[in-house]
């Protein structure tokens, strides 16, 4: 009974919604603080389904439409699929069915879902349709829909549903539009058109624009055109005007901005204010599975839909990043340092780019064969005090924390006029389709007789009649499974002619660069280390010293890090490894067994040094980028910076 009073209590709107294609059969849709309560009727047996909250993206309200020079007829044969699209309600310029008054709220739900690989997981799109047909006046229609609509943007924006609005007697529709919540600038979107395989453009276009539009986010994007472009532009431009930056491509370009942002007087507050997001389009792509695994997202079946949902979302989480000195340079680095065997595979390998993240096992077994060891010395700063762990039941680790341009030509997935005419089809999942073959042709209605699901891919519902008089087009929105949306009008691209002030790439060793930024609490690069350091001196296949759990998305390397522990995991081999050995550590990066491989040490710590001997040289890369060969010093700093997270 204490359960049935807190639904009730919880209860913020309520409706009931019925199939036209089977008999007997209604749904009793409630919405409530903690998702959408979908409840099926069907010949004496009831089955309830809750789409979570925090599975939604977002909804809009639509009227059908016809084509211009297209007359609607209520009982014409043979229309077609074409004529029945969607347009939203404040496109009135549009030409829609007048003879269809309902008003279509569309909900857009990304739940998670048992893969056909045993214990695993994904992510699939959901479509809810809502069909408010009762009244014979669609502004009435849409009022209805409205008030849906701004209730669910209130949910998921974790701010108050205003009640005022709720009552079915208040008809204010411009009050219930003007109450939506939502950020109000633009995404900075820097998109490298040429990472990993150079597929960014088309990544972008065709499948984290339309989850953009669902959740009506607006951006701009800003295509980059040479080296340290988004570096220069973070650091000479305004960048409060817009909400977060989103990088679509490889950490490289994750490396520029963050660097970019330190080159700013303001550093501190454009690291806590902006947000930073990341949409996986290069080779490595570490830290986003990093986020993704930290939030423990089903991240492998589908990268950049869990990356884009992170997006959308809005959620924050903070993040650790490591000041790194050389000879030459100041850098921060959010993902690891690297010397030998790893730094050798990510920079020489780069002859191979156009093969994607395959590069790197290729490589590998290339520096397997020709084995290459350097001398020099490596100091550390242990840390005194590690977090608790525990396993979980499939081995995996995991810790808890003690309590101690020129502007580019729109095509037909871009820019303002996007989907209005296009044929992008509003009930099919861009992502769900990447992995079954579909011929274009779409039933009438979906099935609905399988009983073991509530709903599966999509479901439109619509009201019950009513006794009053109400017109309706046979040939409506929901008669078929094709429908169309548009989206929002206002996000545009840019390229570098448009953005004056920002000069030509460098190589990122530019001596006139300033670097702000956290203090260094260590001795100067020259100087002598304190005894409280412990100092390794001879021969190392390599060391690598990363902050991130994965260093690629098939890279587990430090499987107890978290994005915000204030912790270096110091990976040390030395010279002797066997071959086998190393083909064994190599092997096992992908699963996080490496660090049972004899002759590999994991040593967690918050500051390094390394030194190569004098007179050689060698690969020292800072997040994949190369850096001058020669002394390198790194030191955490907690929670410095801000990512967007699922």
């Amino acid at each position: 009974m204490a359960e049935d009073a807190q639904v009730r209590v919880s209860t913020v709107l309520e409706e009931t919604f019925y199939i036209t294609s089977k008999k007997n059969t209604i749904y009793r849709v409630k919405l409530t603080e903690k998702g959408l309560s979908l409840q099926k009727e069907s010949n004496g047996s009831t089955k309830t389904e809750t789409i979570s909250l925090g599975d939604i993206v977002g909804c809009r309200c639509m009227r059908s439409k016809r084509l211009a020079g297209k007359s609607s007829c209520a009982c014409r044969p043979g229309a077609s699929k074409a004529q029945l699209r969607l347009v939203e309600s404040t496109e009135a310029f549009q030409p829609y069915d007048e003879y269809d008054t309902s008003a279509y709220l569309y909900i857009y739900a990304y739940t998670v879902k048992k893969s056909r690989v045993k214990g695993g997981r994904r992510r699939e799109r959901t479509t809810v349709t809502l069909r408010f047909r009762s009244f014979d006046r669609y502004e009435d229609n849409l009022r209805e829909a409205s008030r849906w609509r701004l209730a669910i943007k209130c949910l998921v924006a974790k701010v108050p549903v205003p009640k005022n609005l709720m009552s079915p007697s208040h008809g204010n529709l411009d009050a219930l539009l003007s109450a939506c919540p939502g950020e109000q600038r633009k995404l900075l979107v820097f998109l490298n058109p040429k990472s990993g395989p150079g597929r960014g453009r088309e990544t972008f276009q065709k499948r984290i624009h339309p989850i953009l539009s669902e959740a009506e986010r607006p951006y701009e994007v800003h295509i980059t055109k040479h080296s340290n472009y988004a570096r220069e532009f973070v650091r000479v431009k305004d960048i409060y005007q817009w909400c977060g930056l989103l990088m679509v491509g490889g950490d490289g370009i994750v490396f520029e901005v963050v660097n970019g942002l330190f080159e700013r007087p303001d550093w501190q507050k454009a690291m806590k204010e902006l947000p930073l997001g990341v949409i996986p389009c290069g080779s490595g792509n570490g830290l986003a599975k990093s986020i993704a695994y930290a939030q423990q997202e089903p991240y492998d079946h589908n990268p950049m839909l869990v990356s884009a949902l992170a997006v959308v979302k809005s959620k924050r989480t903070v993040m650790d990043l490591v000041r790194v000195e050389t000879r030459k340079q100041i850098v921060f680095s959010f993902l690891s340092i690297g010397w030998g065997l790893l730094a050798d595979i990510d920079i020489e390998s780069e002859s191979l780019r156009a093969i994607g993240g395959q590069r790197f096992t290729v490589w590998s077994v290339a520096r397997l064969i020709g084995l290459r060891t350097y001398k020099g010395k490596v100091s550390y700063l242990p840390c005194e005090k590690l977090p608790s762990t525990d396993v979980k039941s499939n081995g995996t680790i995991y810790r808890k924390d003690n309590k101690d341009d020129a502007r580019i030509s729109h095509s037909r997935s871009y820019g303002d006029q996007l989907d209005r005419y296009s044929g992008a089809c509003e009930l099919k999942s861009y992502h769900n389709t990447l992995d079954r073959e579909t011929n274009g042709s779409y039933d009438e209605f979906h099935d609905f007789d399988n009983d073991d699901e509530v709903i599966t891919d999509s479901l439109a519902l619509e009201t019950e009649t009513q006794s009053r008089h109400r017109l309706d087009s046979f040939y409506s929105a929901t008669s078929k499974k094709s429908a169309y949306y548009s989206t929002a009008s206002i996000s545009s691209y840019h390229s570098i002619e448009d953005s004056e002030g920002i000069r030509q790439g460098t190589d990122g060793q530019n001596s006139n660069r300033v670097v702000y930024g956290p203090s260094s609490t260590l001795p100067a690069l020259t100087a002598q280390l304190p005894n409280t350091w412990t100092q390794v001196q001879g021969e190392f296949v390599m060391v690598h010293a990363a902050y991130q759990s994965h260093l690629g998305q098939d890279c587990f390397f430090a499987p107890r890090a978290k994005l915000a522990d204030g912790i270096i995991w110091l990976l040390i081999i030395r010279a002797g490894i066997t071959r086998a050995s190393l083909l064994q550590f190599l092997l096992g990066l992908s699963t996080g067994t490496h660090l049972t491989c004899p002759g590999v040490e994991m040593i967690p710590v918050k500051a390094f040094r390394i030194e190569p001997m004098e007179g050689t040289v060698g690969h020292l890369t800072v997040d994949g980028e190369q850096v001058d060969y020669g002394p390198i010093q790194a030191e955490v700093f907690s929670s410095l910076a801000t990512v967007m997270s699922p």
